[in-house]
């Protein structure tokens, strides 16, 4: 797939928090979670929410994934 592709599958916003976890083919460790913990900041230098982060969350527990067959990796269904 190229980026224009993969950014069909995932969305723009999915697509920009995970860009460089998700592979060739569209596919992103299913342990997704870590990488959200890693790369977005929870609260701002006032303590307040971050948006990105919250969003982020609740954008990957609304779609449909696709397992690979091990079952470490997902995707959203075509």
């Amino acid at each position: 797939m190229n980026e224009q592709q993969l950014i069909e599958l995932w969305g723009e916003d999915l697509y920009n928090v995970f860009a460089d976890h998700i592979d060739e083919n569209g596919w992103l460790t299913s342990e997704w979670q870590n990488i959200i913990e890693a790369e977005i900041k929870r609260f701002d230098e006032d303590f307040n929410d971050n948006p990105l982060y919250k969003d982020t969350y609740g954008r990957m527990y609304n779609v449909d994934f696709e397992e690979s067959e091990d079952g470490t990796l997902i995707r959203p269904k075509q």
